[in-house]
């Protein structure tokens, strides 16, 4: 009788044993994937997806209504995420500055030099392609003009 009542505590000692490693392996296993899961990617700011890194660098620009070809180089503001610089925005030599939002660059009245302001807007076509509809203004003349830029 005995035998059997030291029988019976192992057995129900080792079961309870047994049932809290598998809750506590459970637990850790629990807690590991909700760690990854919450893991910032480091390739995008924020862990959100990288919406400026497809506009950015040198561009081509045709600009059919006024013939014009130049180059425009679209850079990163390093002060807000969802930002650009257009160096020689318009073949007017200084800056335009874009909020990316989405598949668009939106182009807010400013200053570009050479006298010249715009407003306007871009869209991204692909990899290799972007259009904009944008205002250049001389103080005189508004002229509405369309531009492709191509990589």
């Amino acid at each position: 009788m005995y035998l059997a009542y030291i029988l019976n505590y192992f057995c129900l000692n080792f079961k309870a044993m047994i049932n809290r490693k598998i809750v506590g392996i459970l637990a850790v296993i629990f807690l590991i994937s909700i760690t990854y899961s919450c893991e910032v990617d480091p390739d995008t700011p924020g862990g959100q997806p990288d919406e400026v890194a497809k506009y950015l660098g040198s561009w081509s620009v045709s600009d059919q209504p006024a013939r014009l070809n130049y180059y425009v180089t679209i850079e990163r503001d390093p002060v807000y995420s969802d930002q650009v610089y257009l160096q020689n925005f318009a073949d007017a030599g200084g800056k335009a500055i874009g909020l990316v939002s989405g598949d668009r660059i939106i182009l807010d009245k400013q200053s570009i030099g050479s006298g010249y302001s715009t407003s306007g807007e871009g869209k991204y076509i692909d990899s290799k392609s972007l259009q904009f509809e944008f205002n250049l203004d001389d103080g005189i003349d508004n002229d509405l003009r369309k531009a492709t830029f191509a990589k």
